[in-house]
């Protein structure tokens, strides 16, 4: 596919960058757009006076055999490490802990460093909301926010939410494709003055799924993870169908109940919350299962073509699975 050499990718997070990086060492040039500060997506981090939180995913596991070797290069080199180790569950109001079934991953010493890492090597330009495409003299023009014109690429990957991959492409596109509708998650931070008191028969945990709460479906102490030590901080994330129904709620109200959701889950009194806030995933899961295929989609005579977890399950690993699937899959037309 050597006429396809100008490959535009619209979207940073890890289905985009691991195409753009495939599509790079095949010998294609290859620019990434991206409406956010820096490259990550949802594997995002906040930093703030009170420490870091990752706000998106909390971790990835690795069960694909491909994925697993990519991602050894980058503990070799320190970047990602084995995290959570002690995975806590609720039985009965009881609180337990397990190891996880699956080799289970975080950033070093954020999610976020993954997909920095993975950027280093291309040109990526940040805050670049692309808002249209057209095609122009049998090339694709991309325009922006600004108003600026990026033009001359033969092939454009659009790696974002479907939504805003619906959006972006139009309808006439976008049904072509039949792309699904997405959950939202309001994820929220919390700092502690002290540590956390540890349930009874626990003697610590890293992260906790909750099944019963009709708010929250996951919390992690943020100071676990690789290269972290001070300051109680958790993160907490809603379930998809109260996010949902809340999606357009003050974000400081949404901290208020999911830290009291928390508190009304976990059995010893918490310390005094010394800093919250909340973050808004407008799209963060596909609602519904998605139906087998390649894992992206591609329109050989368009020369467009989308990725992203959404293609496939909604994991961290998928979203690697659909970069490199689509990838693959250009290179060899």
């Amino acid at each position: 596919m050597d006429f396809l050499h100008n490959i535009a990718v619209i979207g940073a997070g890890m289905a985009g960058l691991t195409a753009a990086r495939a599509l790079q060492q095949a010998g294609k040039s290859v620019q990434v757009f991206d409406k956010g500060r820096r490259p990550g997506g949802r594997m995002s981090t906040r930093a703030n006076a009170y420490g870091l939180f990752d706000l998106g995913a909390q971790y990835f596991s690795v069960r694909d055999s491909e994925f697993a070797r990519f991602i050894e290069t980058f503990e070799q080199r320190g970047v990602v490490t084995r995290w959570p180790g002690v995975m806590a569950h609720i039985d009965s109001g009881r609180w337990q802990t397990r190891q996880p079934e699956h080799p289970r991953y975080s950033g070093t010493p954020s999610m976020v460093t993954l997909t920095e890492a993975m950027a280093a090597p291309l040109e990526v330009h940040s805050q670049v909301r692309i808002t249209s495409l057209s095609h122009e003299s049998s090339q694709w023009v991309l325009r922006d926010q600004e108003e600026r014109v990026w033009p001359g690429f033969d092939h454009v990957i659009v790696a974002i939410p479907a939504p805003q991959a619906r959006e972006l492409l139009g309808s006439e596109t976008a049904l072509r494709w039949a792309l699904p509708e997405m959950s939202s998650c309001w994820s929220t931070w919390v700092r502690f003055n002290t540590p956390l008191s540890m349930p009874a028969g626990v003697d610590t945990w890293d992260g906790v799924s909750f099944d019963d709460s009709p708010v929250l479906r996951w919390a992690a102490r943020n100071q676990t993870r690789p290269g972290r030590s001070e300051g109680e901080r958790l993160t907490l994330l809603a379930r998809d169908d109260w996010s949902d129904r809340y999606l357009e709620r003050d974000p400081v109200e949404i901290a208020d109940d999911m830290v009291s959701a928390f508190r009304a889950c976990y059995p010893e009194a918490l310390p005094a919350v010394e800093a919250q806030g909340a973050h808004r995933w407008r799209y963060a899961q596909p609602r519904a299962p998605i139906e087998k295929g390649p894992g992206y989609r591609l329109d050989e005579e368009m020369n467009l073509s989308l990725c992203g977890d959404w293609c496939i399950d909604g994991r961290v690993e998928a979203a690697w699975q659909s970069g490199h699937r689509l990838a693959q899959a250009l290179c060899h037309l």
